[in-house]
């Protein structure tokens, strides 16, 4: 069982796109934690950026999100983002997909080229370890490209036979409200994730 689907009441009230000190973000797992105490955020879903040639200790951020278990009064999942590449495949160890809580996948740095973005995109569905579509929409936005109903509307029925949240991203205000609308349409299920990179973005 995919984890979200034990945390189905958090879906919209937690964090669950969150990035650290590990790499480009901010703030530490701690700072997060206490700001989450804050302002009642009850649960965080910690997706730090990976590739398969990490730059960072792993095992030392899993660490840290379980000892901050121990600390604070609140749903720590971990997790990370994997980029997309153009066979479909994820930037990411296997075992590092399998060790966390909550794998989310997202296209960055990818060709500009809209069948090989389908092709992958569609390859990536299928794969059982992945929870969410991270800032859905966003590179075919800031690349021109666009897809056609028809295609949106068979992506969609991927995202719910594979049980795949979309994400609804603050800070790149995505997905468009087309996208939304035909999620609801198809019973696809929504994942706020902010994007964090320092811990006064949670609110």
């Amino acid at each position: 069982m995919k984890i979200w689907k034990k945390y189905t009441r958090y879906l919209l009230s937690g964090e669950w796109h969150i990035h650290t000190t590990y790499t480009d973000g901010k703030s530490s797992v701690g700072d997060y934690c206490k700001r989450a105490e804050e302002v009642g955020i009850p649960l965080i879903a910690f997706t730090e950026h990976v590739r398969k040639d990490l730059n960072y200790d792993f095992n030392v951020y899993m660490e840290d999100i379980e000892n901050a278990r121990e600390m604070y009064d609140l749903i720590l999942l971990s997790g990370c983002e994997a980029k997309v590449l153009p066979d479909g495949t994820l930037d990411v160890e296997n075992s590092v997909l399998r060790q966390v809580d909550y794998p989310i996948f997202a296209f960055h740095s990818f060709p500009k080229d809209l069948g090989t973005y389908l092709d992958a995109l569609h390859t990536v569905l299928k794969n059982p370890l992945v929870n969410t579509w991270a800032h859905p929409g966003v590179f075919l936005k800031k690349s021109g490209m666009d897809v056609s109903e028809e295609e949106l509307s068979r992506i969609m029925e991927m995202l719910r036979d594979n049980e795949i949240l979309i994400e609804l991203n603050r800070k790149y205000d995505g997905p468009p409200p087309v996208w939304i609308d035909l999620a609801k349409r198809y019973h696809v299920n929504f994942v706020r994730g902010s994007d964090c990179h320092h811990s006064e973005e949670m609110r």
